[in-house]
Parts: C-alpha cells; sequence; structure tokens
C-alpha cells in the first residue's frame, strides 16, 4: 500500500554570493521513511536540510509539509526537528529537563512532561538515566538523550545532521542499528545526512544521492548501488569501474570483474598492482586500449602475479550504462 507524501521540495535553488549551492532541487518523501541524503561535503544537503528546517531560506522553488506551503514560514512553527553532531545538550540540565524542555516552552502540565519524559527514556533504553547530567553519559548515550528531546514533541520530520559523525566506527555501527529500530518503532519520517555511503545503504529506504547541488539519482540501497543512473553515483556509491567505449559508458562493479578461466573473459589485460585492505583483495589490470579496470575479492590472495597478464572480463548485465559525468 503506497503511503502520503509527508513532504515535497519543488525546484529548490540557492546561492551564496556566486556560488550556486542548489540548482533545482526536486524530492518526494514518503510518510514513514528513512531517506538519506549523501553526499561529500559541499554537495547541498546539509543546505538542503536547512531549508526544510527553515534555517535558510530557498531563493526560488517551495518546501511543501503535509500539503501545506512551509517556505516562509518561521523554523519554531514548522512541525520538525533536527539532531545534529554534536548533540546541542544543555550541559547544565539533567537528562530528564534536556528531554522535556521542549514540552515545558509549550507550557505541558509537569505531570505529563514526567510521564511523556520515561516513555522517551525507555524508547531509547536508557531507563534510569533521567537524573543523570549530559556529561556523565557516553557519546552513545549523548546521542540517544538528543534524538529523544527531539522526538518526544512529535514532529512530523525528524531531520538528523551527521548524527554519528563524533562516534568511534564501533560504536557508530551499534548507533545505526539503534537509530532505524527507533525510527521503525517511531514510525517518524527520518530525513538522514551523511557522507558515508556504506552507512547510507545499511539505514535507509531510499537514498538520494547529491553531487555539486544537483539530485544525481533517488532509490532503494540495492537500485542506487545496481543500477547507478552516471557514473558519479556509480563511483561514490560502493566501488566501481567505468568503461567507455566509442560514445557509451558502462559501470561494472569491482566484484563484478571475472578472471582467467570464466568464458566472459575475453579481454586481455596486464596486471599492474596487487592490495590488500579491510577484508579484500584488490588488482589493478589494464585493458590494450589504456583504460584501468579494479577486480576485488574477499581473500587474502588470487593466482595472479603483478607484471604478468591475464584475461578478464565480467557478465554482459553487470555492465550497466551510466550517463558519464567524467567522474
Amino acid at each position: 500500500m503506497k503511503k502520503n507524501t509527508i513532504l515535497q521540495l519543488k525546484g529548490i535553488r540557492k546561492r551564496f554570493g556566486e556560488t550556486t549551492v542548489l540548482s533545482g532541487i526536486d524530492l518526494s518523501i514518503e510518510e514513514g521513511e528513512f531517506i538519506t541524503l549523501l553526499g561529500s561535503s559541499g554537495c547541498g544537503k546539509t543546505t538542503t536540510l536547512r531549508i526544510i528546517a527553515g534555517l535558510e531560506t530557498p531563493d526560488s522553488g517551495q518546501v511543501i509539509l503535509d500539503g501545506a506551503d512551509i517556505t516562509a514560514l518561521e523554523p519554531n512553527k514548522r512541525p520538525v526537528n533536527t539532531v545534529f553532531q554534536n548533540y546541542a545538550l544543555f550541559p547544565y540540565m539533567t537528562v530528564a529537563d534536556n528531554i522535556g524542555y521542549g514540552l515545558k516552552i509549550r507550557k505541558v502540565p509537569k505531570p505529563d512532561i514526567a510521564a511523556k519524559v520515561e516513555e522517551m527514556l525507555q524508547l531509547v533504553q536508557l531507563e534510569g538515566y533521567g537524573s543523570r547530567m549530559p556529561g556523565q553519559l557516553s557519546g552513545g548515550q549523548r546521542q540517544r538523550v538528543a534524538i529523544a528531546r527531539a522526538v518526544v514533541n512529535e514532529p512530523k520530520v525528524l531531520l538528523l545532521d551527521e548524527p554519528l559523525g563524533a562516534l568511534d566506527l564501533k560504536l557508530r555501527r551499534q548507533m545505526q542499528l539503534e537509530l532505524k529500530r527507533l525510527q521503525k518503532k517511531l514510525g517518524t519520517t527520518f530525513i538522514y545526512i551523511t557522507h558515508d555511503q556504506e552507512e547510507a545503504i545499511n539505514m535507509s529506504d531510499r537514498i538520494a544521492v547529491m553531487h555539486q547541488g544537483v539530485l544525481e539519482q533517488a532509490g532503494a540501497p540495492n537500485e542506487v548501488y545496481y543500477h547507478p543512473k552516471t557514473s558519479y553515483v556509480a563511483n561514490f556509491v560502493g566501488s566501481a569501474n567505468i568503461l567507455r567505449e566509442g560514445n557509451a559508458a558502462y559501470a561494472i562493479r569491482t566484484e563484478n570483474v571475472l578472471m582467467n578461466g570464466e568464458p566472459e573473459c575475453t579481454r586481455e589485460a596486464a596486471v599492474l598492482e596487487k592490495s590488500f585492505a579491510g577484508g579484500q583483495l584488490r588488482i589493478l589490470f589494464q585493458l590494450r586500449d589504456g583504460q584501468r579496470i579494479t577486480a576485488s575479492r574477499y581473500g587474502l590472495d588470487a593466482d595472479i602475479r603483478e607484471g604478468g597478464a591475464c584475461r578478464i572480463g565480467w557478465r554482459p548485465e553487470h555492465a550497466v550504462e551510466v550517463l558519464d559525468d567524467g567522474q
């Protein structure tokens, strides 16, 4: 069953001085969706988030939330909350007071605040931590408090600006699972920002890949990974080779490059380099026309030597035609 559209960005453009930051962003987001804006620094993803939050005003275009045009609406009047990388907790307030602050501002009765705060503490698995100060918590615990504070007001949309960026790798992976669990339990629409493609693939219902102010592709993780529309998307999400032949360009995932012995291995290549990192063996080849192709395999070694020759290839379905944007 198709869900309702909760948020629409229509033709969003933004310049800072002579620099164009957003070049006409169009994006529809469904209610209850976990969507990630993915891209490198300077691609426009944070500016997009700030426009949704009302912290920036677009030069042109509309922000439609739940059917209403909120483009000119003040930030505090939008049913949207933001979780930042630094969490922005009040250091001299207890955990409970931090979580309940928004309700206090809205003059919710104290007993109702206390009940809601307790509910949030249970949701983020921090029962019994209400009387602690932020400085007594770990990074992961502070992050959960920040999320509890953001969702206690029941926003229609929660914006998350690289909230895991300050955590170490092990805790970051743990919190990825925790955030996804929370999002499913809450049913709230999450708009998440990251430059980490692995994080985006692990967490998202959909990924919107941005590059130089342009939305290059939006789709489910497997769609973006296996059917990239541009050479930039192919290279940024996962690891791909871009093979240029005639007037066409094809993306071939490194794990789909076949070596010696397969019937598809019809191309002669020189073995330039072998390296091992992150549990993967990577082998760099050079084709006769000078183009370079990388193959990856799990394992420590392969029966191929640097400086030697090899026949390589790929199955036709693994060569996906892409728009060649020079990346």
